[in-house]
């Protein structure tokens, strides 16, 4: 035992410089060098890194990847659940589903199982011989399009012998075993040197009715770019193992027919996108990149003059390529690739059409979206995937060498659940305002905020806001409605408090009153609450005027003039109405009459005879040879800044001619100073013999009218 394992390594250490797939290699020859004493072991591991000059880092991970193998539930997105469908599977390789949904895996010792109704059945459906050193095994399968009529399936081998080399052969299913002696030979592939890795080993039919086979390089770079073997290249031969005529190079002397594109470094597995022509294929890179390539006919992918992205127009640049590293988008080898194109769609609209693709030492698959060859996470914690599939019924399966298990992933969606709801919000005015809820639930969760219970238009996200409040905004009720495919749920509503300084609405306005009547101040205001109200008397505090009204009682002529505005103040701030002048008017002069009539009662200036006047007394004239009349008359107080010129007086006679009276006097009656004497001039075109009504005018208020009566 201990002989072979010295063997297999001396096979392994003339592989590639990487060590990408190699870990089928390190798992064989750690499992065979485990069983023997501690000492053998370290001696081989100690000769392995000698020789192959891996760094201390990349050991280590063979170390713990290899020999631990630990079995755990993958990290899946919310809403996808993992099951284990079938485990003792001793070295997995590739796996396929047959039309009749049994689900076939290569095992590298050469051993193909069939899961039958979920359950790993005890009898294998196939067993060979293959030479399993290094990558080397039982390493692909396909079923004939025509399978449910035909029964026919292929498998990829590696045939033992002094100088092995890989094959393509056809088997005949008898039910879940296959048919004694039906084994036909396809394809044999060139003969390989010692190096037991870079044999590819994917086989596919694809939707031309033709099979298509990965071969890896086989650890010589050169093999790639030649066209005179079949290594590093991707095949495409007829199911009978003729050669299509339309191959790219089935005309090209020294060319061997069979290839349909060239310059691979080791396509380990490759897929058709259902109901399409599209193939990607997945290039396991040395150092530096790993690729999937847009698998055209007739491509030079390049190896080994580039790998990874590349300018170079003799070469078709992968579509997606990712470096090497430990994080969850880097890795060391692309293993599996699959389409999300199920009869079923069982996975979320957003996964059809998109491509799962998984790395053996990252541990993880991700999806890679054609549409614009991006890359987003899927799963992780995956010990060394190697095949990925997709069922018929839309779910996902994944062979886990490192779990030697078969595990399948579907999505059984949780409703949404709001883990944390918008809280309320106070901001002043012109500031933004956000809200935020958190939900859990499976994926992709949709979001709708409302504003009081209705949709805001384009408010779809976990979080919205609003760049500047304003005062319409405040008590405003804003809550989110996440849903999935299974539900919905509705978050807590948060009230928006926006606290704003106070600003006048209405202002007061100018008031004229007659004296003695009130007058009443308003304004009003917004702003938040609660306002406070100070009415201010030509700027000074008008003790207890403090509501948006403020009322004179009983006005007076020194309040004509006087201007009245009200500060409303909130704890945000203050503002200042307009200033709303008081104008009072006194109550117009009264002439005093005879009672119940409108006779003047009134004094000749001269005579102090009462009227009618004798014009031809001449008694009545003074100098001027003017007449004089005495008039008395109530609410008639000039002002202390007054005298006769605050009054005007006129004469009306019958025909409503107006003459104008000149005011010589007006002085208040000694002793009663209630009344006031008005001492006007007649002029001389008044009518001779006639009556005329005279009036007084103070401060634009005219007095009655009362009769004079002139002969």
């Amino acid at each position: 035992m201990s002989e072979r394992a010295v063997d297999r390594t001396r096979s392994a250490q003339k592989g590639r410089p990487g060590f990408a797939k190699d870990c089928f290699m390190m798992r064989n020859f750690f499992h065979d060098a485990s069983i023997e004493s501690g000492p053998v072991y370290r001696r081989v591991f100690r000769k392995l890194i000698k020789n192959r000059g891996l760094v201390l880092g990349v050991a280590t991970w063979l170390i713990s990847s290899a020999l631990s193998f630990p079995v755990g539930a993958a990290s899946l997105p919310s809403g996808f659940v993992e099951t284990t469908f079938a485990t003792g599977l001793s070295s997995p390789t590739a796996m396929d589903f047959a039309p009749d949904g049994r689900l076939f895996v290569c095992l590298q010792g050469g051993t193909l199982r069939v899961i039958k109704n979920g359950a790993l059945l005890p009898a294998p459906f196939l067993t060979l011989t293959v030479d399993s050193a290094g990558e080397r095994g039982l390493l692909g399968i396909a079923f004939d399009p025509n399978f449910a009529t035909n029964n026919f399936l292929y498998v990829y081998y590696t045939v033992p012998g002094s100088i092995a080399h890989n094959r393509v052969s056809r088997f005949t299913a008898n039910g879940d075993v296959a048919a004694a002696n039906s084994e036909m030979i396809i394809l044999d592939l060139d003969n390989l040197s010692g190096a037991g890795n870079h044999n590819g080993g994917a086989i596919h039919f694809g939707p031309d009715g033709k099979l298509y086979i990965a071969v890896g390089e086989n650890a010589n770079g050169s093999n790639s770019q030649t066209l005179a073997n079949l290594l590093g290249k991707v095949l495409r031969i007829n199911a009978d193992g003729t050669i299509p005529t339309d191959n790219p190079f089935f005309n090209t002397s020294g060319a061997r027919k069979e290839i349909w594109a060239l310059g691979l470094r080791n396509p380990f597995t490759f897929a058709f996108q259902p109901g399409t022509t599209r193939m990607f294929i997945n290039d396991v890179g040395q150092s530096t990149w790993e690729e999937i390539n847009d698998g055209i006919a007739g491509s030079n992918y390049g190896w080994p003059i580039t790998e990874g992205p590349t300018s170079d127009p003799r070469f078709r640049a992968p579509l997606f390529a990712y470096g090497h590293g430990s994080t969850s988008t880097t890795g060391c080898a692309i293993t599996g690739g699959t389409f999300y194109n199920p009869a079923t769609m069982q996975f979320p609209a957003s996964y059809a059409g998109k491509y799962f693709f998984a790395d053996l030492c990252g541990g993880w698959i991700r999806l890679l979206d054609p549409s614009n060859n991006t890359a987003a996470d899927f799963a992780s914690g995956i010990s060394s995937p190697v095949d990925l599939k997709v069922a018929a019924d839309g779910s996902l399966y994944y062979l886990a060498i490192g779990s030697s298990a078969v595990f399948k992933v579907r999505y059984s969606p949780v409703s949404p659940t709001i883990t944390s709801h918008p809280a309320n919000q106070t901001v002043l005015q012109g500031q933004p305002a956000s809200f935020t809820v958190a939900a859990s639930g499976s994926a992709p969760l949709s979001y709708q905020w409302q504003r009081n219970m209705t949709n805001i238009a384009g408010a779809n996200s976990s979080s919205y806001s609003i760049p500047a409040t304003a005062f319409a905004d405040n008590g405003a009720k804003f809550r989110c409605v996440v849903t999935n495919g299974s539900g919905s749920a509705t978050s807590n509503e948060a009230t928006l408090t926006v606290n704003v300084p106070p600003n006048i609405i209405t202002h007061p306005i100018d008031q004229t009153v007659a004296q003695g009547q009130p007058a009443t101040f308003t304004v009003s205001a917004g702003g938040s609450t609660p306002l406070s109200y100070q009415w201010q008397r030509n700027m000074t505090n008008i003790a207890g005027a403090n509501s948006s009204t403020y009322t004179l009682g009983s006005t007076a002529l020194a309040d004509s003039g006087a201007k009245f505005r009200c500060v409303v103040t909130n704890s945000f701030g203050a503002a200042n109405s307009n200033e709303a002048t008081l104008t009072v008017q006194p109550p117009p002069p009264i002439l005093q009459t005879e009672e119940n009539t409108d006779l003047a009662i009134a004094l000749d200036s001269v005579t102090m005879l009462r009227d009618p006047y004798p014009l031809t007394n001449n008694f009545n004239f003074s100098s001027d040879n003017r007449t004089r009349v005495m008039l008395f008359a109530v609410n008639l107080d000039l002002l202390p800044s007054e005298n006769s010129s605050a009054l005007t007086a006129q004469a009306e006679d019958a025909q409503l001619k107006v003459y104008p009276l000149t005011v010589e006097s007006v002085t208040t009656v000694p002793g009663l100073s209630w009344l006031t004497e008005v001492v006007v001039v007649l002029p001389d075109n008044l009518p001779g013999t006639a009556d005329v009504l005279v009036s007084v005018t103070w401060h634009t208020r005219t007095s009655n009218k009362m009769r004079i009566k002139i002969k």
